[in-house]
């Protein structure tokens, strides 16, 4: 590129390698009377990119989920986030969690968040731009607990990796390909769910509209991953 023209934004390279678009296949499926193994390939769309992904639940208390993360060779851009999405009812629109906020923390916006305890409604845990667009995300999630109008009904609790770190999370009305379909509020309706999201990791927000793209310390580039949590009624 020329001196003074920007190069591809990252939404740009995530589209041209069909990150849009990825399909998932269900590749092996083996349990018990206590756990359930499934590895699956997601895949990005029209070319030969893909991950494989393992999902190990088993039975403690509650519902324990350790989920493995392994990418193909041969891939050249960054990733929007590594986690896994769970389809709540709608009612569930209530969070308090101890973790950072109360605003939301991406990589290179943590530095406005602290650790503590912290509650909100959905539509308080996410901007309101007038384009939408991913928001949300608390990062160094430890507990969570989602309630609805009748009270709590599920807790989340994280574990820490050798390194210390903890997943993050995001509760929204909308899933991401709504937001990316949307291209003002009015277009987007409320549906028969609510979506959290346990990431363990996400990319940066930047600020491309109005400056450089995000900085490589804050990018997310591909690479292996293991994360784990543990589910209970409240």
């Amino acid at each position: 590129f020329g001196e003074g023209v920007p190069g591809p934004s990252s939404e740009q390279r995530w589209r041209d390698r069909g990150l849009d678009r990825l399909v998932h296949r269900l590749d092996h499926l083996c349990a018990d009377d206590d756990q359930l193994l499934t590895q699956v390939r997601v895949g990005a769309a029209g070319n030969n990119l893909f991950v494989d992904v393992t999902y190990h639940w088993w039975r403690t208390i509650g519902l324990a989920l350790l989920v493995n993360v392994v990418p193909s060779p041969g891939w050249d851009c960054t990733w929007p986030r590594v986690g896994v999405r769970f389809d709540l009812p709608a009612e569930l629109r209530h969070a308090s969690w101890f973790g950072t906020g109360p605003n939301e923390s991406y990589p290179d916006t943590r530095r406005a968040a602290r650790v503590g305890r912290f509650a909100a409604d959905i539509d308080e845990l996410n901007v309101a731009y007038s384009r939408p667009q991913e928001t949300g995300h608390r990062s160094d999630l430890r507990e969570l607990v989602i309630s609805g109008a009748g009270g709590p009904q599920l807790s989340v609790t994280t574990w820490p990796n050798e390194q210390l770190h903890r997943p993050g999370f995001t509760l929204s009305a909308y899933t991401p390909q709504q937001l990316d379909h949307a291209r003002h509020p009015c277009e987007l309706s409320a549906g028969d769910h609510v979506y959290l999201f346990i990431d363990d990791a996400v990319h940066g927000i930047g600020s491309r509209a109005c400056g450089v793209d995000v900085l490589p310390e804050h990018a997310l580039w591909p690479g292996p991953r293991e994360f784990g949590m543990e589910f209970g009624e409240v």
